[in-house]
């Protein structure tokens, strides 16, 4: 039997076909695939990236002692350096010691007498220029134009002179004497300028007396 469809064309059903919709699942999937395959490989990589930082570390751990070792003796280099310099700038001045203590011992009263004299390394702040560490040029202030300067500790030499003090003709255990005469001498403040002078009040077999110790920075001469 032929079948005969009567119905006018805008009434007949659409006879639709399914390759748009095979061809829509088809471009999704190619899209899914490569995101999928975009995440597969970028994890690979963050995952070897991961790997090659965790072995960095290990090996800068690893490291790490001979890095603070050589932090260490970077500071004592430099430490080195500054007494270095000092030791040469005193030769440099020509120091006698032999005069130099002969001529304390002159200043000194009658009523003092000493128990110990030494040289020993201090720590003082300083103020230094700031020097770029490549090219060891000072740095200068953009804003003034002036040279940067920082503050920093050096170690210099310092004489030290300790002993006591018995009392004088007036009955008095007094140290002034001594470091007046000290400063006021032109031949010995050309190289030692007086500190804080540190004072106590002790016993010396039997006897009430001040000990008293006199620390002198060593200079490099002329400027005491």
């Amino acid at each position: 039997m032929i079948k005969i469809n009567l119905l006018p064309d805008h009434l007949r059903p659409i006879q639709r076909t399914p390759l748009p919709y095979i061809a829509s699942f088809v471009v999704l999937g190619v899209v899914v695939a490569g995101l999928i395959s975009v995440f597969i490989t970028q994890r690979a990589k963050l995952s070897g990236i991961r790997t090659e930082l965790a072995s960095e570390q290990a090996a800068l751990a690893k490291l790490q002692d001979i890095v603070n070792e050589a932090n260490v003796l970077a500071e004592k280099k430099l430490g080195l350096q500054t007494k270095i310099q000092t030791i040469q700038d005193i030769l440099s001045d020509r120091i006698v010691w032999s005069e130099q203590l002969y001529r304390l011992t002159s200043l000194t009263p009658d009523n003092i007498w000493y128990h110990d004299i030494n040289v020993v390394w201090e720590t003082f702040p300083e103020e230094v220029v700031e020097t770029d560490p490549k090219t060891h040029e000072p740095v200068k202030d953009p804003k003034t134009g002036k040279v940067k300067t920082k503050r920093t500790k050096v170690k210099k030499p310092v004489l030290e002179v300790s002993g006591y003090v018995v009392d004088d003709e007036a009955g008095r255990q007094e140290v002034f004497p001594l470091t007046v005469a000290t400063v006021n001498n032109p031949e010995f403040s050309k190289y030692f300028t007086l500190l804080q002078p540190r004072l106590k009040d002790t016993e010396f077999n039997g006897f009430q007396v001040r000990d008293f110790t006199l620390p002198y920075l060593i200079g490099t001469g002329g400027t005491g």
